[in-house]
């Protein structure tokens, strides 16, 4: 996500992109009165009422990626604002513009914070533990902010803890859930969390990446699924 242009949270393809010179200045402006109004971490991490959406996205855009990228792995351009991402069949230089998940400014309330319903790409997250039904506690974000958050997984199902490679993802709404706290605590933590659900298979890395530290996972078939 790019707090220097208009409209940051939204979709769109690369030949349709365009930036507005001031948009970083009126970012600029909404920071400063998000820190006037007594913007705090509480209130920044506050994702909206409990509740979890299932209707399919407004936008035809969304519902285009959700249909192209289901179960696919994809390619992720080297860029720290905004997610560009493609389809390994597309054709070079076309790629389509997705927020990432937490990207920009989280704590600012309002503004550039995560809308339900929409699709983010999931970078710099790791998972912490598998819940029930093929769900997982993760703490996702960007390097510098993490939130606990539960992952539906859809397409995949991953075999032990630790980093999770880029993944498109719908934000489905909030929900309260009761788990074990970190070790060397004792204890469980109830609290109320974004729940993110798989769209895409993992980003396909490239051949020389190093994925130690990463959690192992398989891709979900008829053979692999539970019965």
């Amino acid at each position: 996500m790019d707090a220097r242009r208009d409209n940051p949270g939204k979709l769109r393809e690369i030949p349709d992109m365009i930036r507005w010179g001031m948009a970083s200045v009126v970012a600029l402006a909404l920071a400063l009165m998000s820190v006037v109004a007594g913007c705090t971490p509480d209130k920044a991490l506050d994702f909206g009422p409990t509740g979890e959406i299932t209707s399919p996205p407004e936008d035809q855009l969304s519902r285009d990626i959700m249909r192209d990228f289901a179960g696919r792995d994809f390619i992720l351009a080297d860029n720290d604002h905004e997610a560009h991402i493609s389809l390994t069949d597309w054709k070079p230089g076309r790629r389509i513009i997705v927020p990432f998940w937490l990207g920009v400014n989280p704590l600012y309330p309002g503004f550039l914070r995560p809308t339900v319903g929409h699709l983010y790409v999931m970078s710099q997250s790791t998972l912490v533990r598998p819940l029930s039904n093929n769900e997982y506690l993760i703490r996702a974000g960007s390097k510098l902010f993490k939130s606990d958050t539960v992952f539906e997984a859809a397409r995949t199902r991953y075999l032990d803890t630790g980093g999770m490679l880029p993944t498109v993802v719908r934000f489905a709404g909030t929900r309260v859930i009761t788990v074990p706290k970190d070790a060397p605590a004792t204890g469980t933590i109830t609290e109320k969390v974004p729940v993110l659900r798989e769209v895409s298979m993992p980003m396909h890395p490239a051949a020389d990446q190093d994925l130690s530290g990463y959690a192992k996972f398989i891709a979900i078939t008829s053979a692999t699924a539970s019965p």
